[in-house]
Order: structure tokens, then C-alpha cells, then sequence
């Protein structure tokens, strides 16, 4: 896995968290004005997410994910 930081027309910018094959996974749901603010997210997201927790829509914990 890896996250490609793009620049989007007119200038902002987001990230893209794709796999092996290079298809995108997830993307940022928003657009940064510049690529700092954009590493800023990405780390974020790197930092917080390891130990997320899975569940469906109704509050149901798939563990073991």
C-alpha cells in the first residue's frame, strides 16, 4: 500500500491510498490548498487508523479485520 499525492486542476491537492496494483483504495474527501496541508492529512490518517476498530452501519463490530 502506498498514498500518491496528487494535484488536482486548480491547484489543490489531495491523496490517494492505493494498492499493490496501483488502483486507489481510498481517497481524501476533501482538497488541500497546498501539499503541506495535504501531508498534514496523510499523516493523520497513518497515525490514528492502525487501530481502528470495524463496524457496520448498525453498530455491529466485525472483529478479527
Amino acid at each position: 500500500m502506498k498514498f500518491v499525492v496528487i494535484q488536482e486542476l486548480g491547484g489543490r491537492w489531495i491523496w490517494e491510498l492505493r494498492n499493490i496494483d496501483g488502483d486507489a483504495v481510498c481517497r481524501s474527501a476533501m482538497g488541500f490548498k497546498d501539499r503541506e496541508q495535504v501531508f498534514k492529512a496523510i499523516h493523520a490518517v497513518r497515525g490514528n487508523a492502525p487501530r481502528a476498530l470495524v463496524f457496520d452501519p448498525l453498530g455491529t463490530l466485525y472483529e478479527g479485520v
